[in-house]
């Protein structure tokens, strides 16, 4: 019984509190892009490729940073990293989309990609956010704020 109670306790800190190890993740998108934030499910059907616009009309471009990408599917998309790829496969096979998204290797080709490409919209450890990048808010929340989803 005791071994259950610790057990459990376990479980609630851990989804409590971000794994060590886990960063907490930013989204970001062209310093120029109007968009300030983003329902959660907005954000899913973007990178599960169910959206291609964002809200006010505008193509997305989305790009993932490698390191990123799992806890990413797990904490925003709530699956597994091999069904998320499997789904963009299965896309591209139905002739749903041209490519996957982008996946970049460091936090520098994130920012280099969304510099690059004001239609942008990717993923960056909130502790490599700077100014060439704009963070935005899911469901009302920014990356410094308690509550926010994606670690």
């Amino acid at each position: 019984m005791r071994l259950m109670r610790a057990g459990a306790s376990l479980a609630l800190l851990t989804l409590a509190f971000p794994r060590a190890g886990h960063a907490q993740i930013a989204v970001v998108v062209h310093p120029s892009n109007t968009i300030e934030g983003l329902s959660l499910d907005k954000l899913r059907r973007l990178f599960l490729g169910q959206a291609r616009t964002f809200p006010a009309g505008g193509h997305a471009r989305l790009g993932v940073l490698s390191s990123s990408a799992e806890t990413f599917d797990r904490a925003a998309l709530g699956l597994q990293p091999d069904i998320v790829r499997s789904r963009w496969m299965a896309m591209i096979f139905r002739g749903e989309a041209t490519t996957i998204p982008a996946e970049l290797t460091t936090a520098d080709d994130v920012k280099r990609f969304v510099r690059d490409h004001p239609d942008a919209i990717a993923i960056l450890p909130v502790a490599q956010l700077d100014a060439s990048v704009k963070a935005i808010a899911i469901d009302g929340r920014r990356p410094s704020e308690a509550g926010y989803v994606i670690h």
